[in-house]
Protein backbone atom coordinates (compact mmCIF):
# COMPACT_ATOMS: atom_id res chain seq x y z
CA UNK A 1 0.00 0.00 0.00
CA UNK A 2 1.08 3.60 -0.56
CA UNK A 3 -1.15 4.88 2.26
CA UNK A 4 0.98 6.10 5.22
CA UNK A 5 0.10 3.96 8.28
CA UNK A 6 0.91 6.62 10.91
CA UNK A 7 -0.48 9.87 9.48
CA UNK A 8 -3.97 11.27 9.96
CA UNK A 9 -4.82 14.32 7.83
CA UNK A 10 -6.47 16.14 10.75
CA UNK A 11 -7.37 15.52 14.40
CA UNK A 12 -10.50 16.70 16.20
CA UNK A 13 -11.16 16.14 19.88
CA UNK A 14 -14.12 16.64 22.20
CA UNK A 15 -13.00 18.99 25.00
CA UNK A 16 -12.55 22.73 24.50
CA UNK A 17 -9.96 24.53 26.62
CA UNK A 18 -9.15 28.21 27.16
CA UNK A 19 -5.83 29.12 28.76
CA UNK A 20 -5.35 25.44 29.61
CA UNK A 21 -8.69 25.00 31.41
CA UNK A 22 -11.60 23.01 30.03
CA UNK A 23 -14.78 25.08 29.64
CA UNK A 24 -13.66 27.79 32.12
CA UNK A 25 -15.72 30.51 33.77
CA UNK A 26 -14.43 34.08 34.05
CA UNK A 27 -16.13 36.53 36.38
CA UNK A 28 -16.40 40.00 34.83
CA UNK A 29 -17.94 43.26 35.92
CA UNK A 30 -20.52 45.14 33.82
CA UNK A 31 -17.76 47.09 32.06
CA UNK A 32 -15.81 47.11 28.79
CA UNK A 33 -13.15 44.39 28.49
CA UNK A 34 -10.38 43.84 25.96
CA UNK A 35 -9.42 40.26 25.05
CA UNK A 36 -6.77 38.86 22.74
CA UNK A 37 -7.98 35.63 21.17
CA UNK A 38 -5.81 32.91 19.60
CA UNK A 39 -7.03 29.73 17.95
CA UNK A 40 -4.54 27.16 19.25
CA UNK A 41 -6.39 24.09 17.94
CA UNK A 42 -4.66 21.39 15.88
CA UNK A 43 -7.01 21.60 12.91
CA UNK A 44 -10.30 23.06 14.12
CA UNK A 45 -11.64 26.28 12.60
CA UNK A 46 -13.52 28.23 15.27
CA UNK A 47 -16.57 30.31 14.37
CA UNK A 48 -17.06 32.26 17.57
CA UNK A 49 -20.24 33.96 18.76
CA UNK A 50 -21.52 35.25 22.12
CA UNK A 51 -24.83 34.01 23.50
CA UNK A 52 -26.50 35.75 26.47
CA UNK A 53 -28.38 33.46 28.88
CA UNK A 54 -29.89 33.95 32.33
CA UNK A 55 -27.80 31.35 34.13
CA UNK A 56 -25.04 28.81 33.58
CA UNK A 57 -26.53 25.61 32.15
CA UNK A 58 -29.37 27.39 30.36
CA UNK A 59 -29.84 26.36 26.75
CA UNK A 60 -28.71 28.67 23.98
CA UNK A 61 -30.95 27.65 21.05
CA UNK A 62 -29.51 28.39 17.62
CA UNK A 63 -31.08 29.25 14.28
CA UNK A 64 -31.02 26.01 12.28
CA UNK A 65 -30.05 27.83 9.09
CA UNK A 66 -27.44 30.38 10.23
CA UNK A 67 -26.31 29.03 13.60
CA UNK A 68 -27.00 32.42 15.23
CA UNK A 69 -28.34 32.46 18.80
CA UNK A 70 -32.12 32.81 18.74
CA UNK A 71 -31.98 34.91 21.90
CA UNK A 72 -29.66 37.85 22.60
CA UNK A 73 -26.31 37.76 20.81
CA UNK A 74 -23.53 40.00 22.10
CA UNK A 75 -21.29 41.75 19.57
CA UNK A 76 -17.54 41.46 19.20
CA UNK A 77 -15.87 44.80 18.53
CA UNK A 78 -12.77 43.76 16.59
CA UNK A 79 -9.94 46.30 16.89
CA UNK A 80 -6.96 44.25 15.70
CA UNK A 81 -5.76 41.05 14.08
CA UNK A 82 -2.53 39.04 13.97
CA UNK A 83 -0.01 41.86 13.59
CA UNK A 84 -1.67 44.96 14.99
CA UNK A 85 -4.62 47.32 14.96
CA UNK A 86 -7.22 47.60 12.23
CA UNK A 87 -7.80 50.97 10.57
CA UNK A 88 -11.37 50.98 11.95
CA UNK A 89 -13.35 49.04 14.56
CA UNK A 90 -15.49 46.24 13.08
CA UNK A 91 -18.67 45.13 14.89
CA UNK A 92 -19.12 41.38 14.41
CA UNK A 93 -22.03 39.06 15.10
CA UNK A 94 -23.31 36.00 13.24
CA UNK A 95 -23.94 36.98 9.62
CA UNK A 96 -22.75 40.59 9.96
CA UNK A 97 -19.49 42.56 9.90
CA UNK A 98 -20.02 46.29 10.24
CA UNK A 99 -17.30 48.95 10.04
CA UNK A 100 -17.73 51.72 12.64
CA UNK A 101 -16.76 55.27 11.55
CA UNK A 102 -15.40 56.18 15.00
CA UNK A 103 -17.70 59.18 15.54
CA UNK A 104 -19.93 57.54 18.15
CA UNK A 105 -22.54 56.33 15.67
CA UNK A 106 -23.67 52.71 15.34
CA UNK A 107 -24.44 52.05 11.64
CA UNK A 108 -26.99 49.51 10.45
CA UNK A 109 -25.58 45.99 10.26
CA UNK A 110 -23.64 45.09 7.10
CA UNK A 111 -23.97 41.50 5.92
CA UNK A 112 -20.91 39.26 6.09
CA UNK A 113 -19.94 37.12 3.10
CA UNK A 114 -21.96 34.25 4.56
CA UNK A 115 -24.97 34.22 6.88
CA UNK A 116 -23.23 31.60 9.07
CA UNK A 117 -19.99 33.52 9.52
CA UNK A 118 -19.33 35.07 12.94
CA UNK A 119 -15.78 35.66 14.24
CA UNK A 120 -14.00 33.00 12.18
CA UNK A 121 -10.53 32.06 13.43
CA UNK A 122 -8.47 29.39 11.68
CA UNK A 123 -5.62 27.69 13.58
CA UNK A 124 -2.99 30.33 14.57
CA UNK A 125 -5.16 33.33 13.66
CA UNK A 126 -5.62 36.00 16.33
CA UNK A 127 -8.19 38.67 17.05
CA UNK A 128 -8.01 41.67 19.38
CA UNK A 129 -11.55 42.38 20.58
CA UNK A 130 -13.59 44.49 22.98
CA UNK A 131 -16.65 43.03 24.72
CA UNK A 132 -19.29 45.27 26.26
CA UNK A 133 -20.83 43.76 29.41
CA UNK A 134 -22.19 47.10 30.70
CA UNK A 135 -25.88 46.20 30.39
CA UNK A 136 -25.57 42.57 31.47
CA UNK A 137 -25.16 42.58 35.27
CA UNK A 138 -26.40 39.26 36.65
CA UNK A 139 -26.34 37.57 33.24
CA UNK A 140 -24.14 34.84 31.74
CA UNK A 141 -22.45 35.28 28.37
CA UNK A 142 -21.42 32.02 26.73
CA UNK A 143 -18.66 31.98 24.11
CA UNK A 144 -19.87 29.42 21.58
CA UNK A 145 -18.35 27.81 18.50
CA UNK A 146 -20.52 27.15 15.46
CA UNK A 147 -17.68 25.91 13.26
CA UNK A 148 -17.65 22.23 12.26
CA UNK A 149 -16.40 19.20 14.19
CA UNK A 150 -14.32 18.22 11.17
CA UNK A 151 -12.38 19.71 8.26
CA UNK A 152 -13.56 23.17 7.18
CA UNK A 153 -14.15 23.77 3.49
CA UNK A 154 -16.29 26.89 3.85
CA UNK A 155 -19.80 27.60 5.07
CA UNK A 156 -21.58 26.73 1.82
CA UNK A 157 -20.76 23.02 1.59
CA UNK A 158 -23.79 20.75 1.50
CA UNK A 159 -22.54 18.65 4.44
CA UNK A 160 -21.72 21.57 6.77
CA UNK A 161 -22.71 20.79 10.35
CA UNK A 162 -21.95 23.07 13.33
CA UNK A 163 -20.11 21.73 16.35
CA UNK A 164 -21.90 19.74 19.06
CA UNK A 165 -23.37 22.43 21.31
CA UNK A 166 -23.05 20.13 24.33
CA UNK A 167 -19.26 19.85 23.98
CA UNK A 168 -17.13 21.49 21.29
CA UNK A 169 -19.84 24.05 20.56
CA UNK A 170 -19.12 25.68 23.94
CA UNK A 171 -15.79 27.36 24.75
CA UNK A 172 -16.26 29.24 28.04
CA UNK A 173 -18.60 31.49 30.03
CA UNK A 174 -18.41 35.03 31.35
CA UNK A 175 -20.41 35.56 34.56
CA UNK A 176 -21.29 39.24 34.96
CA UNK A 177 -21.09 40.10 38.66
CA UNK A 178 -21.73 43.33 40.61
CA UNK A 179 -19.89 46.43 39.47
CA UNK A 180 -16.94 47.92 41.38
CA UNK A 181 -17.37 51.59 40.51
CA UNK A 182 -13.77 52.40 41.44
CA UNK A 183 -12.24 50.58 38.45
CA UNK A 184 -12.95 50.17 34.76
CA UNK A 185 -15.37 53.05 34.40
CA UNK A 186 -13.34 55.33 32.10
CA UNK A 187 -12.78 53.09 29.08
CA UNK A 188 -13.63 54.58 25.70
CA UNK A 189 -16.68 52.89 24.12
CA UNK A 190 -15.71 51.10 20.89
CA UNK A 191 -17.95 53.28 18.70
CA UNK A 192 -15.81 56.29 19.66
CA UNK A 193 -12.42 54.65 19.02
CA UNK A 194 -10.34 56.18 16.24
CA UNK A 195 -7.81 53.61 15.06
CA UNK A 196 -4.87 53.88 12.71
CA UNK A 197 -3.18 51.21 10.63
CA UNK A 198 0.44 50.78 11.82
CA UNK A 199 3.19 51.09 9.17
CA UNK A 200 0.73 52.45 6.64
CA UNK A 201 3.63 53.54 4.41
CA UNK A 202 4.97 50.00 4.04
CA UNK A 203 5.16 49.34 0.27
CA UNK A 204 2.98 46.25 0.72
CA UNK A 205 0.17 48.59 1.78
CA UNK A 206 0.53 50.57 -1.46
CA UNK A 207 -0.03 47.63 -3.85
CA UNK A 208 -2.99 48.24 -6.14
CA UNK A 209 -4.90 45.56 -8.05
CA UNK A 210 -6.90 45.77 -11.25
CA UNK A 211 -9.48 42.99 -11.06
CA UNK A 212 -8.15 39.46 -10.67
CA UNK A 213 -5.29 39.76 -13.18
CA UNK A 214 -1.65 39.87 -12.05
CA UNK A 215 -0.27 43.42 -11.74
CA UNK A 216 2.68 44.06 -14.04
CA UNK A 217 4.73 46.27 -11.71
CA UNK A 218 4.99 43.84 -8.74
CA UNK A 219 6.65 40.43 -8.64
CA UNK A 220 3.96 37.76 -8.24
CA UNK A 221 4.65 34.27 -6.86
CA UNK A 222 2.44 31.55 -8.33
CA UNK A 223 2.03 29.00 -5.50
CA UNK A 224 -0.17 25.93 -5.07
CA UNK A 225 -1.91 23.99 -2.28
CA UNK A 226 -2.26 20.35 -3.29
CA UNK A 227 -3.34 16.90 -2.17
CA UNK A 228 -2.01 13.51 -3.24
CA UNK A 229 -4.21 10.41 -3.50
CA UNK A 230 -3.35 6.74 -3.60
CA UNK A 231 -2.19 5.16 -6.86
CA UNK A 232 -3.03 1.70 -5.53
CA UNK A 233 -6.14 1.86 -3.33
CA UNK A 234 -9.76 2.60 -4.30
CA UNK A 235 -12.24 3.13 -1.45
CA UNK A 236 -15.39 4.93 -0.41
CA UNK A 237 -15.01 8.68 0.09
CA UNK A 238 -14.77 8.31 3.88
CA UNK A 239 -12.14 5.58 3.49
CA UNK A 240 -14.16 3.03 5.43
CA UNK A 241 -14.53 0.44 2.64
CA UNK A 242 -11.65 -0.70 0.42
CA UNK A 243 -12.75 -1.94 -3.01
CA UNK A 244 -10.06 -4.44 -3.98
CA UNK A 245 -11.67 -5.16 -7.34
CA UNK A 246 -10.41 -1.91 -8.92
CA UNK A 247 -7.19 0.12 -9.04
CA UNK A 248 -6.84 3.89 -9.59
CA UNK A 249 -6.12 5.07 -13.14
CA UNK A 250 -5.27 8.75 -13.74
CA UNK A 251 -6.89 9.88 -10.52
CA UNK A 252 -10.15 7.91 -10.77
CA UNK A 253 -11.42 4.39 -10.18
CA UNK A 254 -12.87 3.18 -13.53
CA UNK A 255 -15.55 0.50 -13.56
CA UNK A 256 -16.09 0.80 -9.80
CA UNK A 257 -19.57 0.25 -8.42
CA UNK A 258 -20.97 3.03 -6.24
CA UNK A 259 -19.15 6.04 -4.84
CA UNK A 260 -15.60 4.68 -5.08
CA UNK A 261 -12.59 7.01 -5.47
CA UNK A 262 -8.80 6.83 -5.01
CA UNK A 263 -8.10 6.81 -1.27
CA UNK A 264 -6.88 10.14 -0.01
CA UNK A 265 -5.36 12.30 0.95
CA UNK A 266 -2.16 10.32 1.31
CA UNK A 267 -0.27 13.62 1.61
CA UNK A 268 -0.90 17.35 1.59
CA UNK A 269 1.60 19.38 -0.36
CA UNK A 270 2.76 22.84 -1.35
CA UNK A 271 3.98 23.71 -4.79
CA UNK A 272 4.28 26.14 -7.67
CA UNK A 273 2.48 26.89 -10.95
CA UNK A 274 -0.84 26.99 -9.17
CA UNK A 275 -2.41 29.09 -11.93
CA UNK A 276 -1.93 26.28 -14.45
CA UNK A 277 -3.83 23.02 -14.77
CA UNK A 278 -0.58 21.18 -13.96
CA UNK A 279 0.69 22.56 -10.64
CA UNK A 280 3.98 21.07 -9.44
CA UNK A 281 4.51 19.90 -5.86
CA UNK A 282 7.66 21.02 -4.03
CA UNK A 283 8.85 18.89 -1.11
CA UNK A 284 10.71 20.09 1.99
CA UNK A 285 13.93 18.50 0.76
CA UNK A 286 13.73 19.98 -2.75
CA UNK A 287 15.84 22.96 -3.84
CA UNK A 288 14.42 26.33 -2.75
CA UNK A 289 12.27 27.85 -5.50
CA UNK A 290 11.00 30.92 -3.61
CA UNK A 291 13.72 33.56 -3.27
CA UNK A 292 12.60 37.18 -2.76
CA UNK A 293 15.30 39.86 -2.87
CA UNK A 294 15.96 41.70 0.39
CA UNK A 295 13.55 44.64 0.77
CA UNK A 296 11.44 43.41 -2.14
CA UNK A 297 7.68 43.80 -2.02
CA UNK A 298 5.91 40.85 -3.64
CA UNK A 299 2.45 39.43 -4.21
CA UNK A 300 2.05 35.78 -3.31
CA UNK A 301 -0.89 33.87 -4.78
CA UNK A 302 -2.01 30.63 -3.12
CA UNK A 303 -4.10 28.56 -5.56
CA UNK A 304 -5.98 26.01 -3.47
CA UNK A 305 -6.54 22.83 -5.49
CA UNK A 306 -7.43 20.78 -2.41
CA UNK A 307 -10.86 20.13 -0.89
CA UNK A 308 -10.02 21.75 2.48
CA UNK A 309 -9.47 25.29 3.66
CA UNK A 310 -5.89 25.92 4.81
CA UNK A 311 -4.62 28.62 7.21
CA UNK A 312 -1.50 29.82 5.41
CA UNK A 313 1.23 31.27 7.64
CA UNK A 314 4.29 33.09 6.29
CA UNK A 315 7.24 33.53 8.64
CA UNK A 316 9.23 36.78 8.96
CA UNK A 317 6.72 39.13 7.38
CA UNK A 318 3.48 40.87 8.13
CA UNK A 319 1.23 40.91 5.08
CA UNK A 320 -1.92 42.47 3.73
CA UNK A 321 -4.73 40.30 2.39
CA UNK A 322 -5.29 41.88 -1.02
CA UNK A 323 -7.97 39.70 -2.52
CA UNK A 324 -9.59 36.31 -2.97
CA UNK A 325 -11.17 35.09 -6.18
CA UNK A 326 -12.66 31.84 -7.44
CA UNK A 327 -11.15 29.63 -10.12
CA UNK A 328 -12.30 26.62 -12.10
CA UNK A 329 -11.07 24.40 -14.92
CA UNK A 330 -12.89 24.23 -18.24
CA UNK A 331 -11.59 21.88 -20.97
CA UNK A 332 -8.13 21.91 -19.44
CA UNK A 333 -7.97 25.71 -19.10
CA UNK A 334 -7.86 27.47 -15.73
CA UNK A 335 -10.57 30.14 -15.56
CA UNK A 336 -10.34 33.07 -13.15
CA UNK A 337 -13.75 33.70 -11.62
CA UNK A 338 -15.53 36.19 -9.42
CA UNK A 339 -13.75 38.27 -6.81
CA UNK A 340 -14.83 37.53 -3.22
CA UNK A 341 -15.96 40.67 -1.32
CA UNK A 342 -13.36 41.92 1.15
CA UNK A 343 -13.61 41.02 4.85
CA UNK A 344 -13.21 44.22 6.94
CA UNK A 345 -11.67 42.23 9.82
CA UNK A 346 -8.75 41.49 7.47
CA UNK A 347 -8.03 45.16 6.70
CA UNK A 348 -4.99 45.19 9.03
CA UNK A 349 -1.64 43.42 8.99
CA UNK A 350 -1.75 39.64 9.23
CA UNK A 351 0.62 36.69 9.18
CA UNK A 352 -1.96 33.91 8.76
CA UNK A 353 -4.92 33.84 6.37
CA UNK A 354 -7.41 31.27 5.08
CA UNK A 355 -7.08 29.85 1.57
CA UNK A 356 -10.46 28.34 0.62
CA UNK A 357 -10.97 25.45 -1.84
CA UNK A 358 -11.17 26.53 -5.49
CA UNK A 359 -10.09 30.03 -4.52
CA UNK A 360 -6.93 32.09 -4.84
CA UNK A 361 -5.69 33.94 -1.77
CA UNK A 362 -3.58 36.99 -2.68
CA UNK A 363 -1.30 38.69 -0.17
CA UNK A 364 1.35 41.42 -0.37
CA UNK A 365 4.44 41.57 1.86
CA UNK A 366 7.78 43.33 2.11
CA UNK A 367 10.68 40.96 2.81
CA UNK A 368 12.97 43.17 4.86
CA UNK A 369 15.42 40.80 6.58
CA UNK A 370 17.82 38.43 4.81
CA UNK A 371 17.75 34.77 5.81
CA UNK A 372 16.07 31.38 5.65
CA UNK A 373 12.38 31.19 6.58
CA UNK A 374 9.36 28.95 5.96
CA UNK A 375 5.77 29.23 4.84
CA UNK A 376 3.25 26.55 5.68
CA UNK A 377 -0.28 25.47 6.46
CA UNK A 378 -0.95 25.93 10.18
CA UNK A 379 -3.05 22.78 10.55
CA UNK A 380 -0.50 20.87 12.63
CA UNK A 381 -0.98 17.53 10.90
CA UNK A 382 -0.49 19.26 7.54
CA UNK A 383 2.63 21.24 8.38
CA UNK A 384 4.19 18.12 9.91
CA UNK A 385 3.45 16.16 6.75
CA UNK A 386 4.70 17.99 3.62
CA UNK A 387 2.77 21.26 3.79
CA UNK A 388 5.78 23.37 4.72
CA UNK A 389 8.42 24.86 2.41
CA UNK A 390 11.50 26.97 3.07
CA UNK A 391 12.12 30.28 1.31
CA UNK A 392 15.25 32.43 1.19
CA UNK A 393 15.33 36.23 1.37
CA UNK A 394 18.42 37.62 -0.36
CA UNK A 395 21.34 35.96 -2.11
CA UNK A 396 21.17 32.20 -1.50
CA UNK A 397 24.96 32.02 -1.10
CA UNK A 398 25.23 34.81 1.47
CA UNK A 399 21.88 35.15 3.28
CA UNK A 400 22.05 33.59 6.78
CA UNK A 401 21.01 29.93 6.74
CA UNK A 402 20.24 29.76 3.04
CA UNK A 403 23.41 27.85 2.25
CA UNK A 404 22.26 25.03 4.55
CA UNK A 405 19.68 23.83 2.02
CA UNK A 406 19.98 23.12 -1.73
Amino acid sequence: SDVPPIWNPEAFFDVMTANGVSWPVLKVEPDLYRFRLLNGCDARFLNLALCVVNASGDDCPLNSTTGAPLGEELDFFVIGRDQGLLPKVVRVRTGFKTVLPGDGSQPTNTQANNAREALLLSPAERADVILDFRHLQGKVVRLINTGPDGPFSGFDTSDFQPADQNTTGQVMEFHVIDDDLTVGEKATPPEFLKLELPDAKDPANQVQLDGNEDPKNVTTRDLALLEAVSKLICATEDGSVWDQSVTPVNGSCPNATGNIVPFGPTAVLLGINGSTNSPVSVLWEDPIVTNPAKSATEIWEFWNWSVDSHPIHVHLVKFRVLQRFWFSVDQGKVIRGDIVPEDPTEAGWKDTAVAYPNQVLRIAATFDIKGLYVWHCHILEHEDNEMMNPFCVGDKKNAPGCDAVP
